[in-house]
């Protein structure tokens, strides 16, 4: 017959009957330490809170929240907010209010570090909040400190979600921490006021931009971004700012929030007038929509700054991509697009995207009947397909450049062997297509473009312009198709065989950073050297192949032009050369020192040959100027015995012999030397 427990069971009765298989054994257990709760049965109390059995799970959780104990918090929180059985997760509700709130804060700290599950860091979150325990908040804060460690400006994702999560009460604290002494503490405070989003953060943000480092700059510049809408006024005012690095911080940010900050941009354009300044331009052509094409086209017209108007076609050509059909000024935006069409260039600072969008609008525009502008139409977008690819390899733009340049060759080509070339190259398409799940779809529809290509070929009257838009129309129901026609999307390429190319031209770079760094010293330009010490720093990272964020080098760039004396055209110029970086990488790094060492009139360093430079002959040491003088006293001894031998040099004294070797001896004296 069972025994079950009873008062007097203790020690080991009673955890192996918590233990226990047999449901009854394990409750009277519970019973027992319900009436006599003891901290020495939490862990095993913990344990059982996972039981199969739901009466079992209450009682535990019903003697924990007698016992009191701060063991239990993570398990409670647990099971108050994921048991499957809704007693048992009202039961572990009431047994953490039991447990006195300072001693379970520092389990609550560790359930929002260490736990996956998102309600139970909500739950801890929400208790920390509602006692506003500012030592919970300095506890994830520490997390932050790099600890004499170099740990860059890494996110501590951890502390930064479980800051999140409490929210308001944060806020005084990691506005604080902008002033700390640690780089990654301001690194993760700035992040994580971006991400909560309060409208607190934004002028301590702004105001810290000023005196940040570099990085630092642009993580306050991405918490701005997050905080979103409500950054936008101070953002705008910063564009005011004498500092142009800032301005440019200012003007990145409004573009990267968006259409939201459309509006305040056009009211700032339409108050400078004809002074419209770059920052603003670049900053409507990525956040402006329809209603910013019509400004913006009065700017490219009428600015007489040749680096505004630039920006402007940049600006004006993002814009109509995306909103050409919307734009109510369409004479001004056909003239634009005709204007364009002669100064789209590889690496323009449109993404591949927009190119693309810019070749099916031209594309569209050559559904006419005069040859001129329709020919004039198709080369353009064909063009446009083009650049597309070189910024990123995209199926649809490489279909579209086929097609559409077929018809364009057949059109204009004489040659009898035209169409061979068009089929073999249709052929290879085809082949390709045999990869992707839309095969059948893709095939049948090349076969129609292929017929009205073969029918043009044989018929030399064929009407190009009249029979474009059916052509254009199977074009475009391919479209949908082309997703996973090509596996080149991935913009990505792998390292190894490129990364030795890559290395020599950063050697080069770091060569022309210490001819720059050589012309700042004798003039004793601090800043200018910690700048370009900082870029080299930046350049030796990129070297290493796995990092590809060129916007500490842009920066470090701009700070050290900004006060090179040279003339402003040339600055301008050297502005957008810089801006380029981003997209052509290290070339264009090396390309913008160029241009700067040309305008300091310095030469790069070159790399001493081996055995040419002074500085590379080796100063002999110690034991070699030792050495030397034994061999000259040796050899001005052998001649002084000599000279003695011939009665040329009488010596004052007789040599020593008693040393000698007694065979050698003799032969000395026999020889008459000694």
């Amino acid at each position: 017959m069972v025994e079950y427990p009873s008062n007097s069971w203790k020690g080991e009765q009673l955890q192996e009957a918590l233990k226990s298989k047999d449901v009854l054994l394990k409750m009277g257990a519970i019973r027992v330490l319900q009436e006599e709760p003891n901290d020495e049965y939490i862990a095993t109390l913990v344990d059982t809170l996972n039981d199969s059995d739901r009466l079992v799970r209450i009682n535990a959780a019903i003697t924990l929240g007698r016992a009191k104990s701060p063991l239990a918090v993570p398990a409670l929180v647990y099971h108050a907010v994921a048991d499957q059985d809704k007693d048992v997760r009202s039961y572990a509700s009431w047994a953490y209010r039991q447990l006195d709130y300072q001693k379970a804060s520092p389990y609550l700290v560790k359930v929002l570090l260490e736990s996956d599950n998102h309600d139970m860091i909500r739950f801890a979150a929400g208790e920390i909040r509602q006692k506003n325990d500012l030592k919970a908040v300095d506890t994830l804060i520490q997390r932050f400190q790099s600890k004499g460690m170099y740990t860059g400006y890494d996110p501590d994702m951890a502390a930064v979600n479980g800051l999140y999560e409490i929210g308001y009460a944060t806020v005084e604290p990691l506005l604080k921490c902008l002033d700390s002494e640690d780089t990654r503490v301001q690194a993760n405070a700035a992040y994580t006021l971006g991400k909560i989003g309060d409208d607190r953060a934004i002028q301590p943000l702004i105001n810290h931009l000023a005196k940040a480092d570099l990085e630092m700059r642009s993580r306050i510049s991405d918490a701005l971004i997050k905080i979103g809408r409500a950054s936008i006024p101070a953002l705008i005012r910063l564009l005011d700012n004498k500092d142009s690095e800032l301005k440019w911080i200012a003007a990145y940010s409004l573009a990267q929030i968006g259409p939201d900050a459309e509006v305040a941009l056009l009211k700032n354009l339409k108050m400078r007038g004809p002074a419209a300044s770059e920052e603003i331009v670049y900053a409507l052509g990525i956040a402006g929509r329809k209603d910013s094409f019509s400004p913006l086209y009065e700017t490219y017209i009428s600015t007489p700054d040749d680096s505004v108007k630039a920006w402007s076609s940049i600006s004006l050509a993002n814009i109509a991509a995306s909103s050409y059909y919307e734009v109510t000024d369409r004479a001004s935006a056909n003239k634009f697009l005709d204007e364009l069409g002669d100064q789209l260039k590889p690496h323009m600072l449109l993404s591949y995207d927009t190119l693309y969008a810019l070749g099916k609008i031209y594309i569209d525009r050559a559904a006419t009947t005069d040859v001129v502008a329709f020919k004039s139409n198709m080369e353009t977008g064909v063009k446009c397909f083009d650049l597309s690819i070189i910024e990123r390899d995209n199926a649809a733009a490489r279909a579209f450049r086929l097609f559409y340049g077929s018809y364009l060759k057949l059109m204009a080509s004489k040659s009898p062997d035209i169409m061979n070339y068009i089929e073999r190259d249709i052929t290879d398409l085809k082949k390709e297509a045999e990869r992707s799940s839309n095969k059948k779809e893709i095939l049948f529809l090349m076969d129609k473009l292929l017929k009205i290509l073969q029918g043009a070929y044989e018929d030399r009257g064929f009407d190009f312009t009249g029979n474009f838009r059916e052509y254009a129309g199977y074009c475009k129901q391919m479209e949908p198709f082309l997703d996973d026609f090509y596996h080149a999307e991935d913009p990505k390429k792998p390292m190894g065989k490129e990364q030795p190319t890559l290395h020599a031209d950063v050697g080069m770079i770091q060569d022309k950073i210490d001819a720059l760094l050589k012309s700042f010293e004798k003039s004793d330009d601090a800043e200018s050297i910690a700048l370009a010490y900082r870029l080299s720093t930046e350049v030796a990272r990129i070297d290493t192949g796995i990092y590809d964020d060129y916007r500490i080098a842009e920066s470090c760039l701009k700070g050290i032009v900004s006060r090179m004396a040279i003339p402003n055209e040339e600055k301008s110029d050297l502005y957008f050369k810089i801006l380029l970086i981003s997209k052509n990488g290290v070339s264009q790094i090396q390309l913008v020192l160029d241009r700067m060492l040309k305008g300091a009139n310095v030469a790069p360093v070159a790399k001493k040959s081996a055995g040419v430079a002074k500085a590379d002959v080796k100063k002999p040491g110690m034991l070699e100027y030792i050495a030397i003088a034994i061999i000259i006293i040796l050899i001005v001894a052998i001649i002084v015995i000599a000279l003695h031998k011939f009665n040329i040099v009488p010596l004052p004294f007789r040599l020593p012999v008693s040393w000698l070797n007694p065979s050698l001896a003799d032969a000395l004296l026999g020889s008459g030397l000694i």
